[in-house]
C-alpha cells in the first residue's frame, strides 16, 4: 500500500537596504557602531529562524494596491553577526518569500517558486516565560509587495512641498516626473509613462540608499516591469496632472480601474513561458476578464493577453463555501462621464441618454426581469474619453463641440454596454471562498477550475469554474500549506442546470469518488 506525502518547502530570503552605522546623524553626538552588512553578508537567509510556533502566511489581492506578508520566527542570535532577528532586520529591507508543496522529500533541483517579493514595514519582538518555565522569545515581521512602493509615492499641492517648488502653480505630474501633458493620452501609454518616469526612479534611488548599486545587485530591489492592454481609452490628462493623493489613488482614479477594468502588482517567476510577457515584479493594467455565463461568447471585454488558468481535482479540495444572492441584481443602468467635458453634469447625461431602452434596462432578460427583482439601478462614473477624443472640448467651436459630444456619447454607450454585460447574470454567478492544499502556483487574477469526479467513470467528471481575487498562502512548519482563494463568478449553480437530472445529475457526479477516500 502507498501514500502521498506532501513535504512542505519555503524558503525566506533578506536583502538588507540599510546599512547603519549611526543610530542617528553623524553630527558627534554618536559613536558609530561596526559595519555589520557588507558585501555579502547583506543577504541574509531567513529560513533556519523558522522552528515549532512560527508561521509564514502571505495575502494578495487584485482589488488592494499592495499585499501582505507576515512572518514569526524564533529570536535566536546569528552566529555571523552575533545578534539576533530582531537586531538585524529594519523596515524597507527587502523581502522574497518561495514556497512549494514538494511530492518528493529526496528531490533536488530548483529552488520553490516565488510566491511574494516585498518590503519590510514592521518589526517586533515578544518574550515571555512559559508555564513549564521555559523562556520565549520571537519576532513578528510583517511587510507588503512592490505594491507599496504605490502609496509611498504621493503628489500633493502645498505651497512648497519640495523645497524650492509651488506646487499650487504647476501641473505637478508633469514638472515634477516629465509624463506628458498631451489631452488624448492613451491609458496603456500612461501607465508606461508612471512604471518609467516615476516608480522604477524612485527604486533607483532606493537602491542607492546606502547601498553601492553595482553588478551584483545585493539590495535585490527589481524594477517593475508592465502590461498595460486595456481597451485604448484616453485619459484627461488635464485632470491627471493636478489630481491629489498616493499614486495608486491617481492611477485608479484615472484609469477606470473598477467598473471597467482591474491594476495590481503581480508577482512571477523570473522568466515566463512566454517570450513576450514580462516576468519578475509586473504592474497589471487590463479589462476586467470577466466571462459571460454563455460559455460560447468568451469574454465580454477583450483580453489581448488571457488570464491563466489552474485547473485542480476535488483532490486538493480541504474546503469550500459558495453561495449567491439578488443583492448585485442590477436592471437598468447609467454611465456619466464628469471629467472629459467642462458642461454641467446634467447635459452630459443628457448626451448620453438613448432612446432605445434595451440599450439601458434589462425588462426581458429573466435573470434581472424587473417584474421579479423590482427595478435595480446600477450607476458608474468613466473617467476616460475613446480612442479617438481630443480629450476637453470645451472653448472651442461649436463645429468641434459637437463632434466631440458625438464621440462622448458613443464613448458612454460602449461603457454601458460593457457594464451591463457584466453584471446581468449576476443572480446566477456565485461568490466564496476554497481552501486547498498548498498551491504555490495560484495567483488573484487567474481563472480556478475544479473537476470533481475522475475520467472513465460511469459519471462524467463535473466540472465548475470561478474568477480568482484574492490569495492567501499560509505555511506553518512541520504542520502544513495551505491556499485560501477568495472567487467570484463561480459557475457551479449554472453547471448544476446544465446537467440537469437523472445520469447527467451533477450532484451524482460531485460525489462519485470512485471508491474509498
Amino acid at each position: 500500500m502507498s501514500a502521498k506525502i506532501m513535504m512542505p518547502e519555503f524558503r525566506v530570503m533578506l536583502y538588507k537596504t540599510m546599512a547603519r552605522r549611526m543610530v542617528t546623524g553623524s553630527d558627534g553626538r554618536n559613536v558609530p557602531s561596526s559595519e555589520r552588512f557588507s558585501g555579502g553578508s547583506r543577504v541574509i537567509d531567513l529560513t533556519p529562524f523558522f522552528g515549532d510556533g512560527s508561521s509564514l502566511e502571505t495575502s494578495k489581492s487584485v482589488r488592494q494596491p499592495a499585499g501582505q506578508w507576515a512572518m514569526v520566527a524564533v529570536d535566536q542570535m546569528d552566529a555571523d553577526k552575533l545578534d539576533s532577528l530582531y537586531g538585524l532586520v529594519e523596515p524597507m529591507d527587502v523581502v522574497e518569500i518561495r514556497m512549494r508543496h514538494r511530492p518528493d522529500p529526496v528531490a533536488t533541483g530548483m529552488a520553490p517558486p516565488v510566491v511574494m517579493r516585498g518590503f519590510v514595514s514592521s518589526v517586533r519582538r515578544s518574550m515571555s516565560m512559559g508555564a513549564d518555565g521555559r523562556p520565549a522569545r520571537a519576532v513578528t515581521i510583517s511587510g507588503a509587495d512592490y505594491g507599496k512602493v504605490l502609496e509611498m509615492i504621493q503628489i500633493r499641492y502645498l505651497p512648497n512641498y519640495v523645497i524650492g517648488q509651488n506646487l499650487l502653480t504647476v501641473l505637478s505630474a508633469f514638472v515634477n516626473y516629465g509624463i506628458e501633458a498631451k489631452p488624448n493620452q492613451y491609458g496603456n501609454d500612461f501607465v508606461r509613462q508612471i512604471v518609467d518616469k516615476v516608480i522604477n526612479p524612485f527604486l533607483y534611488d532606493i537602491a542607492g540608499f546606502s547601498v553601492s548599486p553595482d553588478t551584483c545587485k545585493l539590495s535585490y530591489l527589481q524594477q517593475i516591469e508592465y502590461e498595460a492592454t486595456a481597451s485604448a481609452g484616453t485619459i484627461s490628462a488635464f485632470g491627471a496632472q493636478s489630481a491629489q493623493g498616493t499614486l495608486w489613488d491617481i492611477m485608479r482614479g484615472f484609469l477606470d480601474v473598477g467598473p471597467w477594468t482591474e491594476l495590481f502588482i503581480e508577482d512571477r517567476q523570473d522568466t515566463t513561458d512566454d517570450p513576450g510577457r514580462p516576468g519578475g515584479v509586473v504592474l497589471v493594467y487590463r479589462n476586467n476578464p470577466c466571462k459571460d455565463l454563455d460559455t460560447v461568447k468568451g469574454y465580454i471585454m477583450p483580453q489581448p493577453i488571457k488570464p491563466d488558468t489552474l485547473e485542480i481535482s476535488d483532490e486538493s479540495v480541504m474546503s469550500l463555501e459558495i453561495g449567491r444572492s439578488d443583492a448585485n441584481v442590477a436592471n437598468y443602468f447609467q454611465v456619466n462621464m464628469p471629467r472629459m467635458n467642462l458642461i454641467d453634469a446634467a447635459t452630459m447625461n443628457l448626451s448620453g441618454q438613448s432612446t432605445n431602452p434595451e440599450d439601458f434596462y434589462l425588462a426581458g432578460y429573466p435573470n434581472a426581469d424587473p417584474k421579479l427583482y423590482g427595478l435595480r439601478f446600477m450607476e458608474a462614473d468613466t473617467q476616460m474619453g475613446g480612442a479617438d477624443s481630443l480629450g476637453r472640448a470645451d472653448g472651442q467651436s461649436a463645429e468641434v463641440v459637437k463632434r466631440e459630444q458625438g464621440k462622448s456619447k458613443l464613448w458612454i454607450e460602449e461603457r454601458r454596454a460593457e457594464l451591463m454585460a457584466q453584471n446581468k447574470d449576476n443572480v446566477v454567478f456565485e461568490d466564496g471562498s476554497i481552501t486547498l492544499m498548498g498551491q504555490c502556483s495560484l495567483r488573484p487574477g487567474m481563472h480556478l477550475r475544479v473537476r470533481h469526479g475522475k475520467p472513465g467513470q460511469a459519471l462524467q467528471p463535473f466540472t465548475w469554474e470561478c474568477y480568482v481575487v484574492a490569495v492567501q498562502h499560509r505555511m506553518v512548519p512541520y504542520q502544513g500549506f495551505v491556499t485560501v482563494a477568495t472567487f467570484e463568478r463561480g459557475t457551479m449553480f449554472a453547471e448544476h442546470i446544465r446537467r440537469g437530472a437523472g445520469l447527467e445529475s451533477a450532484y451524482l457526479a460531485e460525489w462519485n469518488q470512485g471508491g474509498a477516500v
